[in-house]
């Protein structure tokens, strides 16, 4: 049975200048748990932006899934 990942949880600046600032503790906390379960560990960094640290959140979320199916080969 494959495991359920859960959706991508985006956060939403209150202000345009937010998106500018380091992540939060929970972006990382997320991020650094989602880059080792798709063997990504590049993929996390401490010095990211919030936005940075949303886009990969996302995109680490939408492969997840894909990792669970069944090799592909030619």
């Amino acid at each position: 049975m494959a495991a359920k990942h859960p959706e991508p949880v985006l956060e939403t600046s209150r202000d345009a200048g937010s998106s500018d600032e380091p992540m939060t503790q929970e972006q990382a906390t997320r991020l650094k748990a989602l880059s080792i379960e798709a063997y990504e560990p590049e993929a996390f960094s401490e010095t990211l932006t919030r936005a940075e640290a949303d886009r990969r959140i996302a995109v680490l979320s939408a492969k997840l899934p894909l990792l669970d199916g069944p090799p592909h080969t030619l």
